[in-house]
């Protein structure tokens, strides 16, 4: 999930780190918080974590037990390396009834509920397809051909879906042999949580977490709000669409088609997300952006709204009981909702859809 620039309300300058900006330099006659930052690759993507403590030692230990985690959620897992889930994986193709993994486990009950809010928008078992389109790869964009409307057929005959999973105990089974998991879609919302728990172990109060293009908070930027600008999926590598304001324990994820994807025949950007209605790539979405306190649900999101689309992002973020949430389509069209416009400062002006979405909720943000 690309895009985003991360930095305190008074910084400016910006480095990129992967699909991440991150604020270099801050100006004015506030000192700059003591600082540590490591980056690490993790699930594919560019993760920095940066801590504002004045402790470095502490800070460095706090890195390490976290990066120890995240390697250990990567090898469980991983989609296509060898790895836990692709074991477990193995295991459902054979209809055979395998041990779950103690954090699959938890991840796949967690987000049962987000499959149903999304109507299967969201379901974390298109392993298959995604392996289908060629999405199981670290180099993109991918030019090999699509699949073939033969193999679209074959798929959509035994479409897999999150209600073949069958749970008992710590065991699972699959009533669909077609029915592969794959985590990615909510994998660094949970990382998220995890890490957090670890750096409030650590006693870590202030930090930032960008993983890929995503970004979650804890605490402050040294007395300020976070700001983290949305990159412009319609505008060049570097320009930014607009920069939303965030108090700690708040998360920003964001999807789109200008990170993994594909080249269509049109020349048109075909992104990683897929549409298990016609078993092809979401198509319409530039970018969805969803700002909330739950970061795996937010994950789940902005999945499930770059499926559905204009058509679904009023009900979807209803089912889902979030207010803070964009949606940009591949026409420079804009969906917002009023508490999302009230906390972002848009660099330009997409082609507005409609008044802004009011919904109940709190995305009151920073006082």
């Amino acid at each position: 999930m690309p895009a985003v620039v991360a930095a305190p309300s008074t910084w400016t300058g910006y480095v990129l780190v992967g699909a991440v900006l991150l604020g270099a330099a801050l100006v004015g006659c506030a000192p700059a918080p003591p600082t540590t930052e490591e980056t690490l690759l993790v699930f594919g993507s560019t993760s920095t974590i940066r801590i504002h403590d004045p402790d470095p030692a502490r800070n460095r230990a706090a890195i390490g037990a976290v990066a120890g985690r995240l390697a250990a959620l990567e090898q469980e897992w991983h989609a296509w390396k060898p790895s836990a889930l692709t074991e477990l994986n193995a295991a459902l193709a054979a209809g055979e009834t395998a041990r779950v993994p103690e954090q699959t486990e938890r991840l796949l009950q967690r987000v049962a509920p987000y499959v149903k809010a999304s109507q299967g928008l969201f379901d974390p078992t298109l392993g298959g397809l995604l392996d289908l389109w060629g999405f199981y790869t670290d180099e993109f964009p991918i030019v090999s051909p699509e699949p073939t409307a033969a193999q679209l057929d074959a798929w959509l005959q035994t479409r897999p879906s999150f209600d073949d999973l069958v749970s008992e105990g710590h065991t699972l089974r699959s009533t669909n042999p077609a029915a592969r998991i794959d985590l990615a879609a909510v994998a660094e919302g949970a990382a998220a949580e995890i890490v957090f728990d670890e750096l409030a172990r650590a006693g870590i109060r202030h930090a930032l977490l960008a993983m890929g293009g995503d970004v979650a908070t804890l605490g402050d930027a040294g007395g300020r709000p976070w700001r983290v600008a949305i990159r412009d999926p319609i505008g060049g590598a570097d320009e930014v669409l607009g920069v939303a304001t965030l108090a700690g324990g708040e998360a920003l994820f964001v999807s789109g088609n200008y990170a993994r994807f594909r080249i269509g025949p049109d020349g048109a950007r075909w992104p990683h997300i897929l549409d298990p209605r016609s078993g092809r790539p979401a198509r319409g979405v530039a970018t969805a952006v969803v700002l909330g306190r739950d970061p795996v649900r937010a994950d789940a999101l902005v999945t499930a709204l770059m499926v559905g689309g204009v058509p679904r992002f009023a009900e979807l973020l209803e089912a889902f009981g979030e207010s803070c949430a964009l949606l940009l389509t591949d026409q420079n069209e804009l969906l917002i909702t009023r508490g999302m416009l009230d906390r972002l400062e848009l660099h330009r002006q997409p082609v507005l859809l409609g008044r802004p979405l009011e919904l109940p909720g709190d995305c009151a943000g920073p006082g």
